[in-house]
Order: structure tokens, then C-alpha cells, then sequence
């Protein structure tokens, strides 16, 4: 397995410089963005900063996708349920203009909340864990990780922008309750949730290709990896075998429109990974106002194929998300 350092407890170095960009163990603690957003008198943190915390659950039985956003000038939030043995997918959003304070300081230790009427989004930090919660009039959930700790952090330059942060933990404790119309999803998961929470300036225009996909391995032991394409220079993939984190190069991702309706191939060819992914269904959203646009599709579904690790080929298996994004924000 690749060494990787302990994350610094700072974005700041002990100078006031931005850390090394690169790969790290663990979450770096403090993400305030003052430095950067100061001297622009709040511009860059409106127009430039953005920042989000991701939750999927992914089960044989149902799946489920989370989010809560501060992309600047909006605040946006999404809930999805997907009941496979019914094969039916419901959801809930909200959108509102500046929908957090100026001062709001992102993190996975701060409180978020955005809602209006009935509908309401909340990550709480809870110890060394998160709890988030969504309300909706179809679907509703309450997800607790008793811990945030065994992921990886990345640094990444951006473009002409002071930097994008990122930090992913998939195999993780979960305990769910989820709603979608008259049924409900009680379940504590050993391995069975992932969390992202990102955090910078990325490019005016973005794109990306992502892939999180959880399950077994051959002989039972829980699997997940994290993979994107044309953004954060790939620093962000990495895979999870058993209590191993193992950091990966580039990825590859083949696919044909629709995204939602055909089979994805996902490949990381230097580490010896190659997955095929099938989608059930999608989460969409697209807009397009001149200056401002997006294009996003969230496929969710299953995954088989094999990895390599220890110099052994292994086949996995499991559930998961991709997705197709384009942005100009």
C-alpha cells in the first residue's frame, strides 16, 4: 500500500501558505477559507467558493442519496430513495438564493441546515461522527456515522483558483432510517455508507466524470473505491479492501448517451482495476440561465468486475453511483 502522510490539521501551513497539494490520511480539521476570502470583501466566497456534504447508502434492498450544498449565491439540497424490489424512486430538493450567511465556515464539524416549509436538510457533527436528516413530503431520513475517521484527504490545484479540498470515506458505519411513501428502511450497516465532503474554487467551467461503489470482494471482505476523471488531477481516487486504503492512479470512464439507460465501464488501467456498471435509475438536473449552467446525471445501480490488490486479482461486487456533471457556476 502506497505511505501516505497524516493530513495537517490546517489548510495553512505554519507560514500562512497553503498546504502541499497532494494526498493525505485522515480529514484535515480546519477548512476555514478566511485567507482566501478576505481580501476579495466577500466576492470570492459567493462567486467562486463552493462547498457540499454527500451521504449514499448503498443496499440490496433500497439506496439512497443525500446531499446539502453552499455553492455561493445558492444553497441546494437533494434527497433520493430507491426501493429496488419495487423498482420506485422518489425525491426531494430545495433550492434557495444564498441560502447560508456570508460567515458560514464549511466543514464536517459545522452545522448546516437549509429548508423551507416542511422540507429541511441538517448535518450535525456528533462526536467524532455526523448525523444528517432530511424531511420531505414522500421521503424522509435520519443517517448516523459514529465515525468520520479512515478516509483519505486530497488537495488539488484549480485552475487559476487558490485550490479544491476534498474528503472521502466509503465502508463506513451507518445507522439508517429511511422513508420512501409507506415503507421504510431500518438497518445499521457495518460498511455500508459513504460520505463526501468537498470544499474550494473550482473552475468557472468544471467537468467530471465519478464513480462511488460499494461492496464485497470475492471472499466477503467489504470493497469500495472512489474514482473521477478531469478533475482534482485524479487525487481523489483511491479504494477501500478490509481495513486497507489503497490510493490509485488515473481513471478511465466509457460510456454512451444516455447515461442513465447504458452500461458504464469504469477502469483504473495502471492499478489493474476494471469494473462494469449497470444503472437502475438516475437522479438528473439541468439548467441553463446564459451565465450560469448545469448539467448533471447521477446514475445509480450495480457494479461487478475485478481489482487488483496485493498483487492478486480480485472479482467485487456491490452497489453504487456514477455521474456525468458539467458546470459553469
Amino acid at each position: 500500500m502506497t505511505t501516505l502522510a497524516d493530513a495537517p490539521s490546517s489548510l495553512l501551513d505554519p507560514y500562512g501558505t497553503l498546504q502541499p497539494f497532494g494526498r493525505y490520511r485522515g480529514a484535515i480539521a480546519d477548512t476555514g477559507t478566511g485567507t482566501w476570502d478576505r481580501p476579495s470583501f466577500g466576492a470570492r466566497r459567493r462567486l467562486q467558493r463552493k462547498s457540499w456534504i454527500y451521504a449514499g447508502v448503498f443496499h440490496p434492498d433500497f439506496m439512497l442519496g443525500w446531499a446539502i450544498a453552499d455553492v455561493g449565491y445558492l444553497g441546494t439540497a437533494f434527497l433520493y430513495v430507491y426501493d429496488r424490489a419495487r423498482r420506485v424512486m422518489a425525491e426531494e430538493k430545495v433550492e434557495l438564493p444564498f441560502g447560508f450567511e456570508q460567515h458560514f465556515v464549511p466543514s464536517l464539524h459545522a452545522h448546516w441546515s437549509l429548508g423551507i416549509g416542511r422540507r429541511r436538510w441538517i448535518a450535525a457533527p456528533d462526536g467524532d461522527g455526523l448525523r444528517l436528516a432530511a424531511e420531505g413530503e414522500r421521503v424522509s431520513c435520519e443517517l448516523a456515522f459514529p465515525s468520520l475517521a479512515g478516509g483519505m484527504s486530497a488537495l488539488a490545484p484549480s485552475r487559476h483558483r487558490p485550490f479544491n479540498y476534498t474528503y472521502k470515506r466509503l465502508c463506513a458505519e451507518v445507522k439508517v432510517r429511511a422513508r420512501l411513501d409507506d415503507r421504510t428502511f431500518e438497518h445499521t450497516l457495518p460498511a455500508g455508507g459513504a460520505i463526501d465532503f468537498t470544499l474550494g474554487y473550482p473552475p468557472r467551467n468544471t467537468r467530471w466524470n465519478w464513480a462511488c461503489l460499494q461492496g464485497t470482494t470475492e471472499d466477503g471482505t467489504a470493497f469500495g473505491i472512489n474514482l473521477v476523471a478531469h478533475f482534482n488531477d485524479q487525487l481523489e481516487n483511491v479504494m477501500w479492501i478490509g481495513d486497507e486504503m489503497v490510493p490509485l492512479g488515473s481513471s478511465e470512464f466509457t460510456f454512451e448517451p444516455p447515461a442513465e439507460a447504458r452500461p458504464w465501464r469504469v477502469r483504473v488501467p495502471g492499478d489493474g482495476v476494471d469494473l462494469a456498471f449497470t444503472p437502475e435509475g438516475a437522479r438528473r438536473d439541468r439548467k441553463n440561465f446564459g451565465v450560469l449552467a448545469h448539467d448533471f446525471v447521477q446514475p445509480f445501480g450495480r457494479f461487478e468486475g475485478t481489482v487488483t490488490h496485493r498483487g492478486r486479482a480480485l472479482r467485487v461486487e456491490g452497489f453504487g453511483v456514477v455521474e456525468d456533471h458539467v458546470s459553469r457556476w
